[in-house]
Formats: structure tokens, sequence, C-alpha cells
């Protein structure tokens, strides 16, 4: 039988040992960009060792157990959200697998370049057959979507806080019918498409079903409520636990995250977001706590990172473990 006939020849056996490096090249580059991801999470904590420690004397291991676990559901509600997103793309992720994939990746984010969870997840969703531009339609849409409903949150809550910030900030309020539109289920792809078009690349002309819309913002809702509750308890371990505090947290976390994720340089929007949650905390508690409440949050969020991650890891090896 003749090559042409398809049996064995040079090119079949060339495509077979290439198939076997290409995947041993792309295993050993993951696992280079998460142990390189870890060591980037493990040093953001031991560089603010010191305000950690002072900041952690001052709040119960009450306060912390109950901020850490609020934080865990604000994450946790992240991946159904990314996950009905792209099922509203027609790309078919399980539970398990996603889980893993989504979890893993997300350290990539304390890797300077916001880009680093696009890149893996891309990368995952293409081995279960979905296109990397459909993968990469999906995360941008994620960022987008979710960014805007927490700055829509952000724009409802921060201002009615105080008077006085309302009076002051009543131009937040104007966004508030842009964020709307922006939750359009064809608005972010058709920014999308009109970038690429501007950049003189194909448009992605990928749609995003309306129900995927709905849901996927409901949970975005549920991620931004948990994230401002973790901060929130950490506020009230040191400072007036009033109800109003907790509003106030909430709509720090959802003005904060978003403008760090949109400052792409800095890993996991190290700098701006602190900044920004600093800057609205120190009004009611005073500059010294809000910047220690800020150091806890962060650090407790990293430590919720890993977890999630060494869970999705762990996942994976019971997985592959053989039968006994």
């Amino acid at each position: 039988m003749t090559e042409a006939d398809g049996g064995p020849g040079t090119g079949d056996t060339g495509s077979e040992i290439a198939r076997p490096n290409v995947d041993l090249a792309r295993a050993v580059g993951g696992a280079f960009v998460i142990l390189l991801a870890l060591a980037a999470a493990g040093y953001a904590i031991y560089r603010e060792r010191s305000s950690f420690a002072d900041a952690l004397r001052s709040i119960s291991a009450g306060a912390l157990v109950a901020s850490f676990a609020f934080g865990l559901i604000g994450v946790l509600a992240s991946y159904p959200m990314w996950r009905e997103i792209l099922e509203g793309l027609e790309v078919d992720m399980p539970w398990g697998p996603g889980f893993r994939v989504f979890f893993v990746s997300q350290l990539g984010k304390y890797l300077p370049g916001s880009v680093w969870p696009v890149v893996m997840q891309m990368e995952a969703g293409k081995a279960r057959g979905a296109s990397r531009r459909t993968m990469f339609a999906g995360n941008i849409i994620t960022i987008f979507l979710n960014s805007a409903v927490g700055l829509l949150i952000a724009c409802m809550l921060l201002p009615f806080y105080d008077a006085h910030v309302l009076a002051r900030y009543w131009w937040a309020l104007l966004a508030i019918p842009f964020l709307l539109a922006l939750l359009h289920p064809r608005a972010i792809t058709g920014l999308l498409d009109w970038a690429f078009t501007r950049l003189h690349r194909p448009a992605l002309h990928e749609h995003l079903e309306a129900g995927a819309t709905v849901r996927a913002s409901c949970w975005s809702v549920v991620s931004w409520l948990g994230m401002g509750m973790q901060l929130g308890v950490l506020c009230a371990a040191v400072g007036n636990g009033a109800p109003s505090r907790y509003l106030l947290c909430i709509g720090a976390m959802a003005l904060a995250i978003p403008l760090g994720v949109l400052f792409i340089p800095a890993p996991a929007g190290a700098g701006i977001r602190d900044v920004i949650l600093v800057l609205v905390l120190s009004a009611p508690l005073g500059a010294g706590p809000a910047l220690g409440v800020v150091i806890v949050s962060r650090v407790l969020l990293i430590i919720g990172d890993l977890l999630l991650a060494g869970v999705a890891g762990a996942m994976r090896r019971w997985k592959n473990a053989p039968a006994v």
C-alpha cells in the first residue's frame, strides 16, 4: 500500500512524531506559566507581610474566617458566569473540566499583563473543540460584562452612601444608562467587531444569547456581593459595622476591581485597585486602618485563588488516578 493510499509513509510518521512533541511543549509551557504565577502570588503576600501582620492583629479570627468565606463565594460565582457566556456562544464546557481550566488559569492574573488567563483559557477551549477566536470572545465578553455590572452597582451604591458624596459625585449617575446599554446581548459583541474592523482584523462574528447574558449578569451580581461583603466584614472588625458600611464596601469593590482590570500592565490590578479602595475607605475608617483592611483583603483573596487552583489541580489528579 502506498503513502497516497493511506499506508504508513514518511508523512504519517512525521505527524505522529510531531504531535507528541507539540503536546509536550504545551504541557511544559503551561506548567511553567502556572509555577511562575504561583511564585508571583506568593511574592505578593511576602511583599506586604509587615503591613498585613499589623492589620491582622486588630482583626479577630472569626472575622477573618467570615471574610475569607465571602471572598470564596465572590470568586466561585465568577465561574458559572464565565460558563454561561461560553454556553451562550455554543461552547460545550462541562462543569468539572471547566472548573479546572478556569481556576488554574486565574493564577495568570498575578503575572504582569491581564492577558494570561485569556491565553490559557483559549488553549484549553481549543483542546475541547472550540476555536481560539470563540474562547477569546467569551473571555472578553466576560470581562466587559462583569465590569459593566460592577460599575453599575458602584454608580448606584456609592453616591447614596452619604448625601455629601452624592452632592459631589452626582455625575456618576449619568453613566448608568450607558452601562445598562452595554449589558445588551449584542452590545459587547458589536463593539468587539467594530474594534477588530478598525484594527484591520477579521471580525469575530460571535453572538451571545439573551438568556445567557441575563444568567451571567445575575452571577456577576452574586460575585460582587460576595467580594463586597468580604471587605465589609473586615471594615466592621476595625470600625463601625453599620449596614450602610457594607453597602459602601460593595460599591467600593465594584468600582476598584474593574478599574484595576482595565489597567493591563499591573498584575491583578495591583496598585490601582488598592489605591481606589484606600481612598474610598479612608473617610469612614481613617487612612491607616483603611490601608490595613485593603492589604488583608487582598491577601485573603490571593489565598482563596491559590486554594481554588489547588482544588482544581487535585480534581485533575484524582480523575487520572488508576482505579483500585
